[in-house]
């Protein structure tokens, strides 16, 4: 048997089970909570309005094996204290509860086990006793990179530092060696970007063990070629995930203000995680929407005419294939695993992270060449059909096959 560990079941998850069940394996899915079932645990997580991000859309619904009580509370807790602090000690709470049980599943007959950054410490050090082989997913850059990134952030921007945050800078060296230490166990890693495997092999990681596996993007919807605005009323401009530092989203409003078209209007959706200050007069033009199910995203791809992703670092990005998808071009920076999909000026443009000024002339060229946005359409679609979820399915048997770590 194969195992596949992950906190929550999300779509890259799904697509690993799949993967190898497709492969002629029998594999088993580790998780925390979905919303399937009639379990009162289930039924917590609707309760929560939390069952949209862990859906089940690729594989069955009794595929899963949970442990779900822990992040019950977590999630109970979110909805009863916004303390940054004690929000933090109860998700590694919690994470550490999902990895020591699935390590004691390592007891059973199994070959392989797949597991997930941060997740999998305790889970890896029993399957190697075992004589069980490792795989290692990096969703994320290697972690001293993302947070030596964002605390430049809050140097530059004072109104995202608090107290809070100085105490968790405090753990960094910790939590960057639990996740060294997962990869020195990994007998094999991949990587979901070319971004990604740079990040840790610079951080002297061994490259060797690294493969590169980019995430798959949705079926594609050709009648997303003929979307957009063509060029009557507003440019429309669509962000879609959590508004956040780490995503850009400060540079954006910044250069949304210096900018100030009134020919444009800029709809987020998705959790804002911005400072008050920052974020509680959005600027005119400016719409917070916020969370929504993906299936709305989707339709919303197709009436706007550029997605906004910013990132000043993301491991992949998985908004800019499932924009491709709709045929939506796509403005993001160097610093998103994604950025591979991207060819500046054919289906969307690549601009420098962290800067304000880089936004504010992508967004002037996107008003002052609506015809041109229009055209990238189908260059846009030709992008996400290149490379679909079953790619990627296919190119992570092949890999796992090639370092031996399942059969031929």
């Amino acid at each position: 048997m194969m195992a596949v560990s992950h906190l929550l079941p999300a779509p890259f998850t799904q697509q690993a089970v799949l993967a190898l069940v497709e492969a002629g394996e029998q594999a088993r899915f580790f998780t925390t909570l979905t919303p399937s079932g009639r379990d009162l645990a289930a039924r917590a997580l609707r309760a929560f309005g939390a069952g949209r991000s862990r859906a089940l859309t690729d594989i069955p619904a009794d595929t899963p094996i949970t442990y779900p009580w822990r992040e019950v509370a977590r999630l109970a807790l979110g909805r009863l204290s916004r303390d940054e602090l004690l929000r933090d000690r109860v998700f590694h709470w919690a994470r550490d509860g999902f990895d020591a049980w699935v390590a004691r599943q390592m007891r059973q007959p199994f070959k392989l086990v797949y597991g997930y950054e941060t997740e999998c410490l305790a889970t890896f050090r029993a399957a190697r006793a075992a004589g069980i082989r490792t795989v290692l997913d990096l969703p994320s850059p290697e972690h001293d990179f993302v947070e030596n990134l964002l605390r430049t952030e809050r140097e530059r921007f004072p109104e995202l530092q608090s107290p809070a945050r100085v105490r968790l800078d405090a753990l960094q060296a910790e939590r960057t060696a639990r996740r060294h230490a997962e990869f020195g166990l990994a007998d094999l890693v991949c990587a979901n970007s070319s971004f990604t495997r740079d990040t840790w092999v610079a951080a002297g990681l061994d490259a060797r063990k690294i493969v590169t596996l980019p995430l798959g993007a949705p079926a594609p919807d050709c009648s997303g070629v003929a979307g957009g605005s063509h060029g009557r009323g507003p440019l429309r401009l669509v962000w879609a995930g959590t508004f956040s530092v780490r995503k850009g989203a400060h540079y954006l409003l910044e250069a949304w203000r210096a900018w100030s078209s009134r020919h444009a209007r800029l709809d987020v959706y998705g959790t804002v995680n911005l400072p008050a200050a920052l974020s509680q007069r959005p600027p005119e033009g400016v719409t917070f929407h916020g969370p929504v199910p993906r299936s709305s995203v989707l339709k919303e791809f197709r009436n706007a005419d550029i997605l906004v992703f910013p990132t000043l670092c993301d491991g992949f990005g998985l908004v800019v294939n499932e924009a491709l998808s709709r045929g939506l071009p796509v403005i993001t920076t160097r610093r998103a695993g994604a950025a591979d999909l991207i060819e500046s000026g054919r289906n969307g443009l690549i601009i420098e992270p962290g800067s304000s000024a880089a936004l504010t002339a992508a967004l002037t060229w996107c008003a002052d060449n609506r015809a041109g946005l229009a055209v990238m359409r189908a260059a846009a679609l030709e992008a996400a059909t290149k490379w679909q979820w079953s790619d990627y399915r296919k190119s992570l048997v092949k890999n796992l096959r090639e370092a031996e770590v399942i059969r031929q």
